[in-house]
C-alpha cells in the first residue's frame, strides 16, 4: 500500500468509525473504573491524536504505527483493571521512575503485590527480506535439525522478514526495560516487573515468544529454536549481558481495527513440548 499519498475518503470515513468506537469503547469502561485508574484521559488523547495524525498527513498510512502502539495499551489498561487475582486498587499511566529519565506504562499496586507494566507493539514494517532468507540457508543461521521452509512466490521473504525482525525486537526491547530495572531500582519484596508485548497475531505469534522466553531465564537455547545460533552470535558479537530481571513476560494479540483483543496471556511460558535433537 502506498504511503505517500494522501487518504481517500473511504479511508477517512473507516477511520472516523474506528477511532469512535474505541474512544467509547474504552471511555466507558475507564469511568466505571475512576477510582481505581488514576488519569485515563492522557492515555486516551494519545490514541485520538495518533488517528489525527494519520488524517492529516499525507504520508498517514506509515503513521499507523502510533495508532495501534496507543490502542494496545488501551487494551492492556482495560486488561490489568478487569484482572481478577489480584484485583488491583490503583493504577497510574506512564509513572515516572527515580534514578531514571524515563517513564514506565503502568503501575498497579493492590493490598499485597506492585506491578509494573511496559507496553511494547511489535509489527514489522512489510519488507522482502528473500535474500536474507537466502543468505541465512547458505550460512547456516539456523539448527540444523530445524527447517524453516519458505517460498519466494507466497511471500517468503515478507514472512522471514516478519519473524527476524519480531526476536530482534523481543530482545531489544528486553533490555531496553532491563536498563530501567537497574536505573530505577524498583525491585523489592512484592514487585513484578512485566513486558507485554503485542502483535497482530500474523507478523509474530506467542510460540515464539515462548522460544525467547526459555533462553531468557535458562540461558541456553532451545535446540528446536531456529533463531537460536542468530541470537547467539549477536549477543556475543554486541557483548549483550542479559540481567534476568524481568519478572514476567506477556503475550497480548489483536488484529489492525479489532476493538479488543483475541488473546492476552499474562506469564507466558516455554514450550511445554521437548527440545528436537
Amino acid at each position: 500500500m502506498p504511503t505517500d499519498e494522501p487518504l481517500r475518503d473511504e479511508e477517512i470515513q473507516w477511520l472516523n468509525t474506528y477511532e469512535k468506537n474505541v474512544h467509547e469503547f474504552f471511555r466507558t469502561r475507564f469511568e466505571s473504573s475512576s477510582d481505581r485508574f488514576e488519569a485515563p484521559y492522557p492515555l486516551l488523547k494519545r490514541f485520538t491524536s495518533s488517528v489525527d495524525a494519520v488524517k492529516v498527513k499525507a504520508n498517514g498510512r506509515s503513521r499507523f504505527s502510533a495508532v495501534d502502539e496507543a490502542h494496545n495499551e488501551l487494551c492492556i489498561a482495560s486488561a490489568i483493571l478487569e484482572n481478577q487475582g489480584p484485583q488491583f486498587n490503583c493504577i497510574k499511566y506512564e509513572p515516572r521512575l527515580s534514578g531514571c529519565p524515563q517513564s514506565i506504562d503502568f503501575l498497579a499496586t493492590s493490598s499485597a503485590l506492585k506491578v509494573y507494566v511496559d507496553v511494547k507493539t511489535i509489527k514489522p514494517v512489510a519488507t522482502d527480506r528473500w535474500e536474507q532468507y537466502m543468505k541465512a540457508q547458505t550460512e547456516e543461521w539456523m539448527p540444523d535439525n530445524v527447517k524453516l521452509m519458505l517460498e519466494k512466490e507466497s511471500r517468503g521473504g515478507e514472512l522471514w522478514h516478519n519473524r527476524f525482525a519480531a526476536r530482534s525486537g523481543i530482545l531489544q526491547y528486553s533490555l531496553e526495560l532491563e536498563k530501567k530495572i537497574a536505573e530505577s531500582n524498583i525491585m523489592e519484596n512484592n514487585t513484578l516487573v512485566v513486558l507485554a508485548l503485542c502483535g497482530d497475531g500474523f507478523s509474530w505469534r506467542q510460540d515464539e515468544l515462548e522460544d525467547f522466553v526459555a533462553y531468557y531465564y535458562t540461558g541456553t537455547h532451545r535446540t528446536d529454536d531456529p533463531f537460536s545460533l542468530a541470537e547467539s552470535r549477536a549477543i556475543q558479537d554486541k557483548q549483550i549481558v542479559i540481567r534476568k530481571s524481568i519478572s514476567r513476560f506477556a503475550c497480548m494479540q489483536r488484529p489492525q481495527g479489532d476493538v479488543l483483543q483475541t488473546r492476552l496471556t499474562w506469564d507466558v511460558q516455554p514450550p511445554r513440548f521437548p527440545n528436537l535433537s
